[in-house]
């Protein structure tokens, strides 16, 4: 008798109300299934690897519920609806971009360039470029100077220009006149003869003839060839610089290519400044294929060379870089649905690992036990793994493969300074492993020692993040607070490249409350009290940039690496306050009473600068310009 596979199908009943429903369907891999229902499927537990046409998402989180934990229907139901909600939430732009088919081949033998351009001149747009010699169809480059980007290749150099067709009346004066021939009947000069004796310059009557007159030129193109022998010094082409040897690797660049933006950027969240070229770059530091560029503009993502490894998104502290396969939001909207086993395991894997632990694991079921599909599990930060703690889970078990640590440090680093916040705040440091899928038995059969239960936290996870998301740092900042105040404790800790904290401090002395460094502060560390004319730090969303001490006027501000967990590090602390300046006819507060005098000092400095007017209000000031006319 054959046996069938048990699955559970999402169904709708014609309006917005979705059953779970659970079934057992015949399945062929490589062909789907097509359950018999009379309602609509809108997602099912299965692997896609395997039933690619199953026309309705499948669920690898969804089967690995029901097949190797213990969960109510209701529980399931909640999983398949934010599965489902999950998937319809990704989005990002794709497109596709052709070939770039320009090139340059460069070389010292025009007859080498020639046999080049006549084999795939047909194909290729090429522009060529001999390095010495002359050759009537090919101009030689004199001074070339080569330099490769992002963008590509370029040329700068410069090739004879003797003849200013412009000008030239093709009288044929010049060609006799020339005693070693140099010019041919097409006006090339063939420099191999030339003797510059300037004969030709002469007798042209027009004008047209300079020969010692060369032009600059400007090649920008995706790629450079080098023909023959010749070496040249070139900066580190990365792909873009090929030799003879080397074509098939160049024609292998030749194809049409899918971009799928799915790492994303806001700079509203970005603590690096575009205008200062300063502040945070565990971004750029992070990714192992060059494909984030800080420049002015900010950040750039290059999605051409990005490989979705997740790293940078795992490294930036603010939340500023995403995964648009998974992002914050959704991660945060989907635990709102989905309940967190209460001091029990999640565990997070792509869909590949997944699929492999439950081909070796069926059977098995394990109680308190959550699994989620999360297919670039590098992308996963200290906010993923607090916030999963904070909402009860006691251990979160991220599925590696083989050798695939060393290949992520920035998310090794993660899983670190989670645990070493945590071991502080509860004396653990196994809450957030990684393992193999091999490995996955033995790890969960080994005693965990410690909990916490007996934590002094809500009740109700979950209605700590109740409302709407606003970003990570926000919703680290939350998590951190609530486990912090659950452990009783407080923890000192001492940044270091992977621990975006920091602590700021003010020369009150030196303050003017100009509030310049609340400019680049995007993430709201620095805040100022426009009631109380106060500056202030709220140390848990501080990420240790630097800008604000960079861009204080005053040099009153400093940064330590040194931070403690406590009250003080969760709510807003007072920097420095100044006393009000009140106009002198209204008592309207218009500033501080420190940069009025600032101001004052400067401008006394000048000769006929009128500062009466600067003790009033703007309202004021202007009346009293006009009472004086």
């Amino acid at each position: 008798m054959h046996k069938l596979f048990p699955t559970c199908l999402l169904v709708q009943d014609g309006s917005e109300h979705f059953e779970l429903e659970f079934t057992e369907v015949n399945l062929h891999p490589g062909n789907g299934f097509s359950p018999d229902q009379g309602e609509s499927i809108v997602l099912a537990g299965g692997f896609s690897s395997i039933t690619p046409e199953s026309g309705f998402p499948l669920s690898s989180t969804l089967q690995l519920n029901l097949d190797l934990a213990v969960h109510s229907s209701i529980d399931l139901a909640a999983i398949a609806r934010a599965e489902l909600r999950r998937s319809s939430a990704v989005n990002f732009r794709s497109y596709t971009v052709e070939a770039d088919m320009r090139v340059c081949v460069l070389g010292d033998n025009a007859g080498q360039i020639n046999a080049f351009v006549d084999s795939y001149g047909g194909v290729l747009e090429i522009e060529p470029l001999l390095v010495k010699g002359s050759d009537p169809e090919i101009p030689t480059a004199t001074e070339l100077n080569i330099s490769i980007d992002d963008q590509g290749c370029r040329l700068a150099y410069q090739v004879r220009s003797p003849i200013d067709f412009k000008l030239c009346g093709y009288c044929g004066d010049c060609g006799p006149a020339c005693p070693e021939q140099c010019i041919s009947e097409r006006l090339f000069v063939d420099f191999k003869s030339c003797t510059f004796c300037k004969a030709c310059e002469q007798v042209c009557t027009a004008g047209a003839i300079d020969i010692h007159s060369a032009l600059a030129k400007v090649l920008e193109v995706p790629a450079i060839i080098i023909l023959g022998d010749f070496r040249v010094e070139l900066p580190d082409g990365e792909g873009r610089v090929f030799y003879a040897d080397d074509l098939a690797d160049y024609f292998a660049t030749l194809f049409p290519c899918q971009i799928d933006e799915v790492i994303t950027w806001n700079k509203g969240l970005c603590q690096f400044s575009g205008n200062l070229g300063h502040g945070c770059d565990l971004c750029l530091s992070s990714c192992p294929h060059y494909a984030i560029v800080q420049d002015g503009r900010g950040v750039t993502v290059d999605s051409l060379r990005c490989e979705e490894c997740g790293a940078c998104v795992a490294s930036c502290p603010t939340g500023a870089l995403q995964n648009e396969r998974f992002n914050d939001r959704t991660f945060v909207d989907y635990f709102q649905e989905v309940p967190v086993p209460r001091d029990g395991t999640v565990i997070v894997g792509d869909e590949n690992s997944l699929h492999a632990l439950w081909w070796r694991q069926r059977g098995k079921k394990r109680e308190n036990m959550l699994f989620l599909q999360y297919d670039k599990v590098h992308s996963l930060s200290l906010f993923h793994f607090l916030f999963l703690v904070s909402h009860g889970a006691r251990r979160i078990v991220v599925l590696e493969g083989e050798g695939e640590r060393r290949s992520f440090p920035a998310a090794e680093k993660q899983r670190a300074l989670a645990n070493e916040i945590l071991g502080r705040l509860y004396s653990l440091d196994d809450a957030v492993a990684c393992c193999t899928v091999d490995a996955f038995a033995t790890l969960m059969n080994a005693p965990l020692t410690g909990s916490f239960a007996n934590a002094a936290l809500s009740a109700d996870f979950a209605a700590d993040f109740a409302g709407d998301f606003i970003n990570r740092r926000q919703s680290l900042a939350s998590a951190l607070a609530a486990l912090a105040a659950g452990s009783g404790r407080e923890a000192s800790l001492r940044s270091q490249a992977r621990i975006p904290f920091a602590t700021v401090r003010c020369n009150s002395d030196r303050c003017t409350q100009c509030m310049a460094c609340l400019n680049d502060c995007r993430i709201g560390a620095m805040q100022a009290d426009q009631q109380q004319l106060t500056l202030n730090h709220q140390g848990v969303l501080c990420v240790g940039c630097g800008l604000c001490v960079r861009i204080c006027p005053e040099r009153a501000l400093s940064i330590s690496p040194e931070f403690t967990l406590n009250n003080n590090f969760f709510m807003p602390i007072e920097l420095a306050k100044a006393d009000p300046m009140a106009c002198k006819h209204c008592g309207k507060v218009f500033g501080t009473r420190k940069s009025f005098e600032r101001v004052m000092a400067i401008l006394s400095q000048k000769e006929s600068v009128d500062t009466n007017h600067l003790e009033y209000c703007d309202t004021c000031r202007v009346v009293k310009f006009f009472a004086a006319e």
